[in-house]
This record gives C-alpha cells, sequence and structure tokens, in this order.
C-alpha cells in the first residue's frame, strides 16, 4: 500500500512540475534557515555534557535582595568560603571546587610571550570537572603552591617541539610557575574556558608578596571567585538555596542600607543555555537570544506552509477529477488524506535534500559573522543533527500537507467530476476558504513587511552610531597597547618617526562600554554620587581634540605622584550641584578618600556608547593604569602608516604580539553587531518575501483560473490588456493596501520598543516607509501582471468551450 502511495505521489510531483518546483524551492529556502537553526540550538544544548556528574553538578550564584527576576541582573561569581562552610558542616555536599578569576595577565617562557585566559583553581578541580590530562597526575597537580597546568595548545606555543611538564614558566607580577600538567584535548563545548589553571594554593603567598589584595576570600568579594558543588542524591536544591543564605546572613556583615543578596544554586545543564549573568567564565547565547533566532526560523517556516497550502489548494483545479475518480472506485477520505500527506512529505524530504546544501554554506557564513567570531561561538557540523533534520522534515511534511489534504478529501465526487470545482469552491468558502485564503496570505506579507522594516531600522541604527559625531578626535588617532611597558619609552620609541604629531596615554578606549567608577561627591554632607574616569596623560585634551571650555589643562609634567587635579566634563559640573563650569573651578571633589582639586571642564562628548546618556566624567593622571598610547597621526595613507607602526612596535618587542589599529575602526567593530544582525535578518527577511512572493503566486493563480471564462468574455467584447490587469488584479490591492496599512505602524512600533531605548539614534521616518510600500508593491505588481498576461493570452474559443 505504502509503495502505491509513493508511486502515485512521485507520477504526481513530475506531472506538475512548475507547482512542485515552486513549493520545493520555497520549503528548501526556509528548511536551511531552520536546519542552521536547530544545529544552533543543538550546539548550546551540548555544552557540558563531559563532565562525570553534571546532573548533581551546581553553581552558587549570586543576585541583589529582591532582584531575582529572569532578566534582573545576576552574577555567575559568589564568596570564595562557601566551599568551606558547606564541604565542613554539611553532607549532602559530595564534592566542591573552587575557581578564582585573578590569575590574569602576561605568560613567559625561553620562546614566547603570551596574553592568556587562565584562572585559580584548587586540588578538586579534576574531581568536579570532566578535563584530563595527558601529562601529570591530576591528583597533585595543582596541589603546591606556584603549580600551573596548561592546555595543549599553550604547551605547544610556550614548549614547541618538547615536552612541558616539569618546565619553569614566569607569570607577570608574580613569579615563576612550574609546569605540573597538560591538558587533554577538550572537543566538547564547555562554560568553563581557559588556557591556563593556577594552584589555589598560591594566592595566599602572592597577598603577603603584595601581589594580591587581601580580599579575595573575604565575605563581601562576590565578584571573583566560582563555587561549584556535587550533590549527593538525597539532596533537595530548595534547601540548599535555603541553606546557603542561611550561611551569608551569619556572616555577611552589611551596612544598615545595603539591599543585601540572595545566592541560589544554578545547575550545571542550565547555565547553556541560561540566564545572561555577569562575571561569565566564558561566552554562550543567553537562552532568550536562541528563543529569538527560533522565532525568526519560525516566521519563515510559517510562510513557507502557508505558500505550500496556497499552492496545493491552487492545484487541486486540476486535480479535483482524479479525486472524484478515487472516490467512485471505493477511496475513503482517509485514504485520500493518506496520499496527499504522502506527497506533502515526500516533498518535504526532497526540499531537504536541496537545503542541506544551502545550509553547508549558510554555517560558513554564519562562522564567519564577526560578533560571533569574537566571543568564540562556532558551528560545525554533526552527524547526529542529520536525525534531528529527518525528524523536523517529516513534522513539516505532516504540518504542510494536513490543511491542503484535509481540504481535497471533503470534496464531492459528482461536483468534481462535472469538472465544477471552482463553483463548490466558491460555494463552501466564501467565508471560510477564500477568506481563509487571502488572511494567510496577508499574515505572510505582515511578517515579511515586520522583517523588512526591521531590517532597515537596524541597518540605519548602525549607520547613524558608525557615522556619528562623538565629540572627540576619532579618524587620526592610532592606538598601541603598551603590554604593561613603561610609557616613556614607548613616547620616546614612536614619536620621532614621521606622521606623528603627538603622543598620549589612556587607561582604555572611549564610546565602547568599558568604564571605571568611583564614589565622589563636592559636599561633606552630599551622597556619594558615581563618577566615571579615564587615566590619561597632559596630552589626551589636546590629542583627542576635546574643548576646554572653563580653566586649563594638566600641566605637562603631571604625574601620579602628586596627583592632586582632576578635569570633569559638563554633566559632571551639573551632577554635582556647582552653578557653573567657571564655578567648579579650583573647587574639591572627594573621590573615595582622595581629594582632587577641580582645575577643567571639557565640553560634553560621547565617552560612552551612544546608546546611553552622558554621564558625569573625569580625567585624571595615573599612569600605572595605562594600556593604550594614542598616536596622533597625519598623512595621505592611513592603510600605509598603520603597517609602518606595527613594524615599529615589532622592532620595540619582538615577544609580544602587536595589537593596535586606528580608533575609528575599533568603534566600528564595538557597533558590528548591528550589521551583523542586519545581515542575518535580511537573508532570513529575503527568504521569507520569496516564499511570499511564491504564496502569492499560488493565490493570484488560483482566483484567475477560476475567472477563466470571465477573462475570455471581456476580451470578446473588446477589453484591453490593461483594463483586464485593472479589473482583475482590485481585490489582490485591496488586501496588499490594508496589509500594508496594518503591519507597517506595527512594524515601525514593535521596533520603537528597542530603539528608543537608546539614548541616540537615528529618527524612524519615511526613509524606512517607503522603501518597505515599493518592495510589497513591485512583488504584488509582478506577480498581478505575469499572471493576467499569461491567462490574457489564452484562446477565448477554448477558454469559453462548454465544461
Amino acid at each position: 500500500m505504502l509503495k502505491n502511495y509513493l508511486t502515485i505521489a512521485i507520477r504526481n510531483l513530475w506531472k506538475h512540475k512548475l507547482f512542485t518546483g515552486l513549493n520545493i524551492f520555497g520549503l528548501s529556502l526556509s528548511m536551511s534557515i531552520c536546519l542552521v537553526l536547530i544545529l544552533l540550538v543543538y550546539d548550546h544544548f551540548q555544552y557540558d555534557k563531559f563532565h562525570p556528574e553534571v546532573d548533581r553538578t551546581y553553581r552558587i550564584t549570586t543576585f541583589a535582595k529582591g532582584h531575582e527576576g529572569t532578566f534582573d541582573e545576576a552574577y555567575a561569581t559568589s564568596s570564595l568560603l562557601f566551599k568551606k562552610h558547606l564541604v565542613d558542616g554539611y553532607s549532602f555536599v559530595e564534592k566542591a571546587t573552587n575557581l578564582n578569576s585573578d590569575f590574569r595577565g602576561e605568560i613567559r617562557s625561553p620562546h614566547k610571550i603570551l596574553d592568556i585566559r587562565s584562572l585559580f583553581a584548587d586540588e578538586d578541580f579534576f574531581r568536579v570537572f570532566g578535563f584530563h590530562l595527558v601529562e601529570g597526575n591530576p591528583e597533585t597537580a595543582l596541589l603546591d603552591p606556584f603549580s600551573v597546568v596548561l592546555s595543549k595548545e599553550l604547551a605547544s606555543k610556550l614548549f614547541p617541539n618538547e615536552p612541558a611538564l616539569g618546565k619553569t614558566i614566569d607569570f607577570e607580577d608574580h613569579g615563576s610557575y612550574k609546569v605540573t600538567g597538560v591538558l587533554k584535548e577538550v572537543k566538547e563545548n564547555t562554560h568553563v574556558v581557559f588556557e591556563a589553571l593556577g594552584s589555589m594554593s598560591t594566592i595566599p603567598i602572592l597577598v603577603e608578596k603584595g601581589a594580591m589584595g587581601d580580599r579575595y576570600d573575604s565575605w563581601s568579594n562576590m565578584w571573583d571567585n566560582y563555587n561549584y558543588l556535587v550533590l549527593n542524591d538525597n539532596s533537595s536544591r530548595v534547601e540548599v538555596d535555603r541553606i546557603l543564605n542561611e550561611i551569608a546572613e551569619a556572616n555577611l556583615d552589611l551596612p544598615d542600607d545595603h539591599h543585601g543578596w540572595t545566592f541560589k544554586l544554578q545547575a550545571m545543564n542550565e547555565i547553556v543555555p541560561g540566564r545572561a549573568m555577569s562575571n561569565e567564565i566564558g561566552f554562550a547565547l543567553p537562552w532568550f537570544v536562541l528563543a529569538f533566532f527560533g522565532l525568526l526560523g519560525l516566521i519563515v517556516l510559517i510562510t513557507a506552509s502557508i505558500n505550500y497550502t496556497n499552492l496545493s489548494i491552487a492545484k487541486s483545479l486540476s486535480r479535483a477529477k482524479e479525486i472524484g475518480i478515487r472516490k467512485v472506485n471505493g477511496a475513503s477520505k482517509r485514504q485520500i488524506v493518506f496520499q496527499f500527506l504522502t506527497e506533502s512529505v515526500l516533498t518535504a524530504f526532497i526540499s531537504l535534500v536541496l537545503s542541506v546544501f544551502i545550509y553547508k554554506y549558510l554555517i560558513v557564513t554564519f562562522n564567519e559573522i564577526w560578533i560571533f567570531n569574537q566571543v568564540g561561538i562556532s558551528l560545525e557540523d554533526s552527524f547526529r543533527t542529520y536525525g534531528y533534520f529527518v525528524l523536523f522534515a517529516i513534522v513539516l511534511g505532516l504540518f504542510t500537507g494536513i490543511g491542503p489534504a484535509l481540504f481535497l478529501s471533503r470534496l464531492k465526487a459528482i461536483t468534481t467530476l462535472k469538472g465544477s470545482i471552482s463553483k463548490q469552491v466558491r460555494k463552501r468558502t466564501i467565508l471560510s476558504f477564500i477568506t481563509g485564503k487571502r488572511t494567510l496570505i496577508s499574515i505572510q506579507f505582515s511578517l515579511s513587511i515586520l522583517m523588512l522594516v526591521t531590517i532597515l531600522i537596524l541597518h540605519k541604527q548602525a549607520n547613524f552610531l558608525t557615522e556619528a559625531n562623538y565629540g572627540f578626535n576619532e579618524s587620526e588617532v592610532y592606538y598601541v597597547n603598551t603590554h604593561d611597558h613603561n610609557p616613556q619609552l614607548i613616547k620616546q620609541h614612536y614619536e620621532s618617526m614621521a606622521g606623528v604629531e603627538n603622543v598620549t596615554f589612556t587607561s582604555h578606549h572611549p564610546a565602547i562600554g568599558r568604564s571605571h567608577g568611583a564614589g565622589a561627591k563636592w559636599k561633606e554632607d552630599q551622597e556619594k554620587i558615581t563618577l566615571y574616569h579615564f587615566s590619561v596623560d597632559p596630552n589626551y585634551i589636546e590629542v583627542m581634540d576635546l574643548e576646554l571650555i572653563a580653566g586649563r589643562d594638566f600641566a605637562k609634567d603631571a604625574n601620579d605622584q602628586n596627583e592632586k587635579f582632576l578635569i570633569i566634563n559638563e554633566t559632571a559640573v551639573d551632577t554635582y550641584g556647582f552653578e557653573s563650569s567657571s564655578q567648579a573651578i579650583g573647587e574639591i571633589l572627594t573621590i573615595d578618600t582622595l581629594a582632587l582639586t577641580i582645575i577643567g571642564v571639557v565640553k560634553d562628548y560621547h565617552w560612552e556608547p551612544l546608546m546611553k546618556s552622558i554621564r558625569p566624567l573625569g580625567l585624571r593622571i595615573q599612569p600605572d593604569r595605562y594600556e593604550y598610547a594614542y598616536l596622533k597621526v597625519k598623512s595621505d595613507n592611513l592603510i600605509k602608516e598603520g603597517k609602518k607602526y606595527e613594524e615599529a612596535w615589532t622592532a620595540f618587542d619582538p615577544a609580544r604580539e602587536f595589537e593596535g589599529g586606528f580608533l575609528n575602526k575599533q568603534l566600528d567593530e564595538f557597533y558590528q553587531f548591528f550589521y551583523d544582525l542586519g545581515n542575518i535578518l535580511t537573508y532570513i527577511a529575503m527568504i521569507a518575501l520569496s516564499i511570499t512572493s511564491l504564496g502569492f503566486l499560488g493565490m493570484v493563480s488560483f482566483e484567475l483560473k477560476s475567472k477563466i471564462k470571465e477573462i475570455g468574455i471581456r476580451k470578446v467584447l473588446g477589453a484591453t490588456f490593461q483594463s483586464l490587469t485593472f479589473s482583475m488584479a482590485k481585490s489582490f490591492m485591496v488586501i496588499i493596501s490594508v496589509t500594508s496599512l496594518l503591519a507597517i505602524p506595527f512594524g515601525l512600533w514593535v521596533n520603537s520598543l528597542w530603539v528608543n531605548e537608546m539614548a541616540y539614534h537615528a529618527s524612524i521616518d519615511s526613509s524606512i516607509i517607503l522603501p518597505t510600500v515599493t518592495i510589497i508593491v513591485m512583488i504584488a505588481a509582478v506577480t498581478i501582471v505575469s499572471q493576467v498576461w499569461i491567462n490574457a493570452n489564452k484562446n477565448p474559443t477554448e477558454t469559453l468551450r462548454a465544461e
């Protein structure tokens, strides 16, 4: 029986090549997107599966009390002291381990100097996590102070062509570490990302030497440490949460006005995919981003399904007699339904084969997206996922085919054999089928319009952010990472080069989201307000072309040994209650316990991303915090100049990799996310529009086939092609007009919800509306005119022949 169904299905698909081709093309486009999204979701659900007791492993997380909601700020870190209290005092903890994020900086071997991602870990690390060593003993590798475990890749960089075990490496500001283990390459995904693990027992020694602060193990330090617990089978997660908060309440000493903290367990399989949290070790997409991509895929899938339904029902005009003959020969409704579902599933499988080729291309494109490349997300094809793809094709085939199958199975045999299906269709669907069909098309166009509006707004916002005037010099500034070298040596090396007009130093880049802040106040009885600050040198204002509107610049010989002065922005003047910029000059701002005299006020500039409002800023002289040298350059060939500065760094420090570039490029990269998201949406929207166009083509074709005699009569009576087009297009243009009038304002409103959250943004105006309307009208016009042309050119003597 199944063989017969398949044989008939293949014959029908081959017989109706145009409709089959349109269906397969539309489904394969939508399926290719969905396959990538299936792989993305599947990839995120495979994180940390290789750990030995992953189903019983938890992380302690921190929340501000009263703010434990899904989208409230949360921290992946917690106090280091939790482990000791839990292991010593409670039997429900089977094993536990601590990590600390202060093991950071440059690592040096006789062959290489590298800036790496590293963590401190205690001796229980390998008991909790499923990482394995190819060299060394996991029981003792992290036991002794100044021991370090390296990833296999890092070990090969530091000690090429020789074993790393037992060798010594120097770690910046820490001293020498002995390599006690080399990790086996980790092929599975994990949120615990690192290149080196230093022994936790090293920290107390570093504290005694003054190389680290002594707050690392205090109850108030909830920012640098990670607690992982393996609970026994009988433990209650709710009960453990209660005990955690009891322990914290008994030990945390908080000011009376502090809101307090809440601590919760987070299961290992809830970390990725999970909620967005601060202080994460590694990066993965949170669940709401995956949900967003899933929604996009669902939109495309819905448009493809509507398209299949419309085309299949349109094709029913030519299959009416087939259905009638089947019923006369005893076929039941169930058998007819099963026949059409077989065709639908077969179409889905053929589409799956074609979509896999598109999917392969999309994986490469996805992995080249800048933002995902930067945060380390990459998709790899997996044989296991093809099982999900096959299941997806079956479900999609059934889902898209059930509507047409049920509709066609209900057609009456007598009317179908008489050839009057169009009358039957009109009779039973004046309020249902035709109206429903047009409603489905309207939904398709609405979804396409929504995506078109979103794409145009995303690109407009991205262009606005990258082309905006930040209020400082960005195009003529070339930055070089100092790698903690003496600023004066770097300045001497670069300022003598041709094209370099000036050199300055700063702690971080402006306008890309990073900021330092401390509580500050003007008057003794004033509440402290956060003053954000940049550590700069006396040339900073000149190099950055900042406008000094009151007071003076720093003296050229200013240094941190006698840091006494501060330059603030206009917003800081208003924030701290000064009557004017002039009145602020000479006043004292107390930052923490340090009293600084305000000597100047600069005009407000966008030192933070344009998405944020300008906040109070101070410029301070703190050479020990400098991270970047800024070179003010003049040249007609900036690309050539950039290569020159890179080569100059190699001559200055051949052991460290160069890190630098023009500041405006750094800003463009920061906003690259908008372009990347816009490009993803553009591709999806083009697919959705293509599928919508096919669905619209099916509806127009269906409508005109049912009016073929009307067209013939009009032609006999002398109607021109233009008048036929206008007559046939009226009802379709009403659909398009109503849909556009409803969908465009809705799309603008939806996007305004996120656009208006940005302090500075491009306006949403006719530059968004006109292209959207133009694209939709062109799609409708081309489809209608082409179908009217095909039907109008048929010989009236054939179309008016008796049924």
